[in-house]
């Protein structure tokens, strides 16, 4: 009896002790990032029968466990990665917002600006100062566009960096993962160890967004919330960010051996599905944009098809130029998807690679099978479906900004006449039809005639032709020939070495172009005022910037002279300010245009901070809740130590008593 009474107030003292550390280490480490408390569980000893009597022999300290409720923190996972991946999107959707959406010297005033600067030549054609300002306005103009893609380009850079280092971090938490479960299927009892792997598990949470599966062994399986594997015991599966690609997925009965080939690159990634069976030059595809969810479709509502065929006869989807090189059928059903950009991919036990690249719908909302939540989906999404085509829309305002002015300004005359003219845009072959040639603004020009008049040394008119040209029969080759053989050597037209189109004027003689309704001569950048075709290269022609006098502000007339005060040119480039024109397929002003790229980024801004703040406080919420089961609570562990402490002090007592009943016994002995 003596003996039991020894042993119960041993292990309570022992008891004492583990649960006085325990309550210690927690207070330790109050303050340290993921711990989570720990608390000692204990289970009561076996009874033992004395004179019939059953007796209890204390308790036993049975484990030592983290506090963690696991259903509470699997919904914050999914909380903080959506707070993560809106995060990171604000982060760059603000500074985007902040630089288009400018009260003060913004783009929006830089075009006005251009655009009244010609207004005001409207008013005296002739003027020297008019024409200077225009000039400078024109300048401002040009810095504003070249400097904002600039900023736009900096913006994707960082994207990617940032995007790189997430990746690379990302594998590090999963080979770490693993390592901590192996210690723990070793020595399931670690806390140590299950409070780092739960805090990696939240920080590789934030970046791509997981789910996880307890297991028995107290190894833990991580997946990303679309069911692709990262970690399973101590099996590993890593992230690739990688360039760009194709895949693709042939039916059994296809015979087609060879690949598809693409230059160019978009935001957006192309699934192309063949319609029809058959050979290159006569088998069909479509494109999806958003995963085979819709298929692009022309301006009737159709569905766009395309005939896949060779180099030669390559087709552009979206800025990239597609062709295939092979042999045998295509068989209706093929696919091939091109992520003409970086992606991101999930590496397979066979090194295989499987894109899980970020993804909206035309809706917006995410394509099933591809990240959808942390940092990562967040900066996919922000550089694919805000900044690059915020970059695109701003090209495109750009060349329309150049073709429009340009097309206006090639058929117009300046206070003096020309002595030669070149080309800014160069051609590969001058032989070939124009649709052929490799002119950039080669889909712009039309059928029509062009007005070439020469004067002499007195500026009367000498010779006045009317050329015509057919697109769907000549060449530029053609229109040289017919140039040189209508003035007789007053006029000269050439192709030079680098592809593009000369005029020279003979001795003492100049010229003019006194109309064009092919749109060639602007298509050819002769008489332009801007030379580059986006935002990156836009430029005012030196031959302008040099010389003031050849900023056309008038036209020829009908009596081949160029009257004083004429405005014609000036006329209709002010009139761009109100002008629809066709800008990427709409039907729009240049100003609403620019109007609407400002607005998209400022309601992605602004949709995204309603999203963040809804995700943070939806985060706080839970991670409260986990707190108050896994969290350090001062106020409690001291409780619980006085507790501990009185239990130690009780249980030294009983010692003190049993010895005292010992020492009775033995004298009576």
């Amino acid at each position: 009896m003596i003996n039991n009474l020894y042993s119960i107030a041993t292990k309570a003292l022992q008891n004492a002790q583990v649960s006085i550390d325990n309550a210690s280490n927690n207070i330790a480490n109050a303050d340290t990032v993921g711990y989570q408390r720990t608390e000692v569980n204990y289970e009561t000893s076996d009874s033992i029968s004395i004179y019939g009597l059953s007796l209890g022999t204390g308790a036993d300290v049975e484990s030592i466990l983290s506090q963690m409720d696991k259903f509470v923190e699997a919904q914050y996972l999914s909380a903080y990665a959506d707070l993560s991946c809106e995060t990171a999107a604000l982060e760059y959707l603000s500074q985007l917002d902040s630089l288009l959406n400018q009260s003060d010297g913004g783009l929006n005033d830089t075009l006005s600006d251009f655009l009244t600067a010609w207004n005001d030549l409207t008013t005296d054609p002739d003027s020297l100062s008019a024409r200077e300002a225009l000039l400078g306005e024109t300048e401002t103009l040009i810095y504003a566009l070249t400097s904002t893609i600039e900023q736009l380009e900096s913006s994707v850079d960082a994207i990617d960096a940032e995007i790189q280092t997430e990746v690379s971090d990302a594998n590090s938490l999963i080979d770490d993962i693993a390592a901590l479960n192996a210690a723990i299927m070793a020595n399931p009892g670690d806390n140590q160890a299950i409070s780092d792997r739960d805090q990696l598990i939240r920080e590789l949470d934030a970046i791509i967004g997981v789910e996880t599966l307890y297991k028995e062994s107290g190894s833990v399986t991580i997946l990303t919330e679309e069911g692709y594997t990262m970690v399973d015991d101590t099996e590993t599966h890593h992230l690739v960010y990688s360039s760009p690609k194709v895949t693709q997925s042939l039916l059994r009965d296809s015979t087609y051996e060879g690949s598809l080939e693409f230059e160019g690159e978009t935001s957006e990634e192309l699934l192309l599905e063949f319609v029809s069976t058959g050979a290159d030059g006569t088998a069909q595809f479509r494109v999806s944009t958003d995963g085979g969810d819709t298929w692009l479709e022309d301006e009737n509502g159709d569905t766009m098809l395309y005939t896949a065929g060779d180099e030669n006869n390559s087709v552009e989807v979206d800025g990239v130029e597609i062709w295939f090189d092979g042999s045998g059928d295509h068989e209706a059903g093929d696919r091939y998807t091109i992520v003409a950009k970086t992606g991101l991919y999930w590496e397979g036990s066979d090194g295989s690679l499987t894109n899980i690249t970020p993804m909206t719908d035309a809706s917006g909302q995410d394509v099933s099978g591809r990240v959808s939540g942390g940092s990562l989906a967040g900066l996919f999404t922000v550089r694919d479906d805000v900044v690059t085509p915020t970059m695109d829309s701003l090209d495109e305002l750009a060349e329309s900004i150049i073709w429009e002015v340009n097309s206006a300004h090639a058929q117009g005359a300046g206070t003096e006449h020309h002595t030669a003219l070149t080309g800014s845009y160069e051609v590969e072959d001058s032989s070939a039809l124009l649709s052929n040639s490799g002119l950039y603004f080669a889909d712009q020009a039309a059928s029509g005639e062009i007005q070439l008049i020469t004067y002499d040394e007195d500026g009367a008119v000498s010779t006045s032709a009317i050329l015509a040209f057919d697109l769907d029969s000549d060449s530029l080759d053609d229109l040289v020939a017919d140039i040189n053989a209508a003035f007789g050597g007053e006029l000269t037209a050439s192709i030079n070495a680098d592809g593009q189109f000369q005029l020279d004027a003979s001795g003492d003689m100049t010229f003019e172009i006194a109309g064009d309704t092919t749109n060639l001569m602007a298509a050819l950048g002769v008489n332009t005022y801007f030379t580059g075709t986006d935002a990156s290269t836009i430029a005012v022609d030196s031959y302008a910037a040099q010389d003031v006098s050849h900023i056309n502000a008038g036209s020829v007339g009908d009596d081949g002279l160029v009257a004083s005060g004429s405005n014609d040119v000036a006329t209709a480039i002010t009139g761009l300010s109100t002008t629809t024109i066709t800008v990427d397929g709409m039907e729009t002003t240049l100003s609403q245009y620019l109007a609407g790229i400002v607005s998209d980024v400022g309601s992605a801004a602004s949709s995204a901070e309603l999203q963040q703040a809804y995700a943070q406080t939806s985060a706080e919420y839970l991670y409260n809740q986990q707190a108050s089961a896994s969290e350090v609570n001062i106020d409690e562990e001291l409780i619980e130590l006085t507790k501990q402490q009185q239990a130690y002090q009780a249980a030294a007592e009983i010692i003190s008593v049993t010895r005292a009943m010992m020492d009775t016994i033995l004298d009576i002995v």
